[in-house]
């Protein structure tokens, strides 16, 4: 795996999703905001209005893109995944949301899934120790929960039809936002 991944996806549209995750998140729109054709122009964008990589204090910045039926959201913070309130609040807006989110050099993996409002399961390896919450999903059958790591976060993750965190996205039309408060 490349680097450091985070992402919350749900079936619905890029406008759709970054609105209600604001209010989910409770963020504003910052001054900045642009779209961009190739993944390293939008991480480039955020990077710099990150504040867990530099940026002001309170700024972050988020990037989004369509694949299919889902909307993608993602952060290079790794922030998104850690705020469950906010996820259960987005699930209430949204509907399925599924999250992901990797750290090869911290071996931190995380995988949740969220369905109306709840969370149905959560599984979150960190500090070389495993939480688990909720009822296993179907592609968790036959599978060692004491094997759970990044790649399996990831396996759980595309298991939904969403694109692997090995590489950098090829396809889609990335929207780029500033957010602040929450």
């Amino acid at each position: 795996m490349s680097r450091a991944r985070a992402a919350i996806a749900a079936r619905t549209t890029v406008e759709e999703l970054m609105t209600a995750a604001m209010t989910a998140f409770g963020k504003s729109a910052g001054a900045e905001s642009a779209i961009f054709d190739d993944f390293f122009d939008a991480a480039s964008f955020c990077r710099p209005l990150c504040e867990e990589l530099g940026g002001e204090v309170g700024s972050d910045a988020w990037y989004a893109w369509q694949q299919g039926e889902w909307a993608i959201l993602g952060d290079l913070g790794l922030l998104l995944q850690r705020r469950y309130g906010a996820l259960e609040a987005l699930s209430k807006s949204v509907g399925d949301v599924v999250v992901g989110a990797i750290d090869m050099g911290f071996e931190y993996a995380h995988f949740a899934l969220y369905v109306d409002g709840e969370m149905r399961r959560r599984l979150t390896l960190e500090d070389e120790a495993l939480e688990l919450e909720g009822l296993p999903v179907a592609a968790e059958r036959g599978r060692h929960l004491e094997d759970f790591s990044e790649e399996e976060a990831e396996r759980l993750w595309t298991s939904y039809g969403l694109p692997t965190f090995e590489y950098d996205p090829e396809e889609g039309t990335f929207h780029c936002r500033q957010v602040s408060g929450g």
